[in-house]
């Protein structure tokens, strides 16, 4: 699961919650969302192939498998072409 916080380029503030696991509206989608509040959250940024910041937001992963679902479900449609999260070292890297 994955929520998008902040649109880099209009200037506004999200709180939508996605998820590949389950229908929005669904009680099991309710349920993703109140584990997702309980636990650790990656930061993420999603971007163009210039590096332009589109997007940013909050994953319970930030593996291989899983944390390319922001990309994959949201930020490939409105042009996002990469991925990077946040490390303990306070750097942005491609995932």
């Amino acid at each position: 699961m994955f929520k998008i916080t902040e649109d880099c380029l209009e200037k506004k503030t999200f709180t939508e919650y996605f998820s590949s696991d389950a229908e929005k509206g669904t009680e099991e989608f309710e349920e993703l969302i109140r584990k997702f509040e309980s636990e650790p959250q990656y930061k993420f940024r999603m971007c163009d192939y210039d590096g332009e910041v589109f997007y940013i937001g909050y994953s319970d992963d930030c593996t291989h498998k899983n944390g390319f679902d922001p990309l994959d479900m949201y930020g490939e449609y409105y042009g996002c072409k990469d991925i990077q999260y946040l490390n303990e070292k306070g750097e942005y890297k491609r995932l």
